[in-house]
């Protein structure tokens, strides 16, 4: 049987290592993840033994870090439940703290750490297949992520494991304290912002940016208090970026895209819920970019015009209608670069005026709406 599969890797790894060292040759590493995805990279075999490079533990989500001592160079790779500590001298390592064995010497080439493959399986909570001394093919399955995210607020550290979407957090002498399931997994630039309120809440915001090239944006609400969350809500948009406002006087604002909650500040009740959709007239996921007691205004997803909502009339106006000149009220219908919409950004509130400026021209001109125009 012929194994035309290896002809790939045998040309990456001849591309990569024009040579080898004469105390080791050419192996291959196959392994499949937890999600499924499979890869196959070159490795090396050396004293019998399969070595792989320790950039596996980075794919895995943990985070590399060395230092220098007599008596070699330690490495320590960290994730969410997950710590290996390797040194260039020892054949012993740890392992989320327990001294074990490496099942060999790990070595540098060509400026990359290899580690034996067997213990890199081991420490990825996956599991041995086979080894085909016939092809040198050391195959592995159900290797496993370790990915995570923290952020330190009041001396309390929060961490969400991106695979699960769960939040936990740890006090500096406890122990990490699962406190929501947010509800899916994350994937990539994941930041966390907090913002404690006048009445003792403390409102959180997890955002994820994510795809190539970063067009999906997905945010995760969550309101505390001492210590337990009381409401969360998550949206996701495609292609479509800019600030959810989260308080708008005492009350702080939850949304899922479609359905707005107004939630009373110290309490965490629920004083009031509109219907995005409803209000808006298009089926989409609203980005909701103020709030007071008279107006909102919102922009769906996709089409990404700015409408102001008159809370006491019900009212629907496309703000870029009222406010911009034809030409850039075709560029508004038109645009697509960097997404679909006018580029309407509120600035404040003065009586009954809100004030906007247009980031697609940048002219430092100030727009103003009036309220009363929407009432009798």
């Amino acid at each position: 049987m012929k194994k035309s599969w290896l002809f790939f890797p045998v040309l990456v790894f001849l591309l990569v290592f024009p040579s080898v060292t004469s105390a080791a040759s050419i192996a291959y590493f196959t392994v499949t993840w937890e999600n499924g995805g499979q890869s196959t990279s070159p490795a090396l075999l050396k004293e019998g033994t399969v070595y792989t490079r320790a950039s596996f533990l980075e794919s895995a989500g943990l985070q590399a870090s060395r230092s220098s001592t007599r008596s070699g160079t330690v490495y320590t790779y960290s994730g969410w439940k997950k710590t290996v500590t390797v040194t260039t001298a020892s054949t012993k390592g740890k392992l989320d703290g327990q001294t074990v064995s490496l099942g060999g010497r790990p070595f540098v080439y060509k400026d990359e750490l290899y580690l034996p493959a067997r213990f890199v399986v081991q420490a990825l909570d996956g599991e041995t297949v086979s080894w085909n001394a016939k092809s040198r093919v050391y195959t592995a399955k159900n290797l496993q992520f370790f990915s995570s995210a923290s952020a330190v607020y009041g001396g309390v550290t929060y961490t969400v494991d991106k695979q699960t979407g769960k939040l936990y957090a740890q006090a500096p002498a406890g122990q990490p304290k699962l406190i929501a399931n947010l509800g899916s997994e994350l994937y990539d630039m994941v930041d966390f912002n907090f913002r404690k309120t006048d009445g003792g809440l403390l409102y959180l915001t997890i955002t994820d940016v994510y795809g190539e090239p970063h067009i999906n944006n997905k945010w995760y609400t969550l309101i505390l208090k001492e210590g337990m969350v009381i409401r969360q809500a998550s949206v996701g948009y495609w292609q479509r970026y800019g600030d959810n406002v989260k308080m708008y006087g005492d009350n702080l604002i939850l949304t899922d895209g479609k359905l707005l909650r107004v939630i009373e500040d110290g309490t965490g009740k629920v004083k009031e819920t509109l219907d995005l959709v409803k209000l808006g007239g298009i089926n989409d996921k609203y980005l909701v970019e103020a709030m007071d007691d008279d107006f909102l205004l919102i922009r769906p997803n996709q089409k990404g015009l700015l409408m102001l909502i008159d809370r006491k009339t019900g009212s629907n106006t496309l703000l870029y209608k009222e406010l911009l000149d034809a030409d850039q009220q075709l560029y508004a219908e038109t645009n697509d670069v960097p997404f679909h919409g006018d580029q309407l950004e509120f600035v404040r509130r003065t009586g009954n005026l809100l004030q906007f400026k247009n980031q697609a021209v940048l002219d430092g001109r100030v727009y103003e709406y009036d309220l009363s125009k929407t009432r009798p």
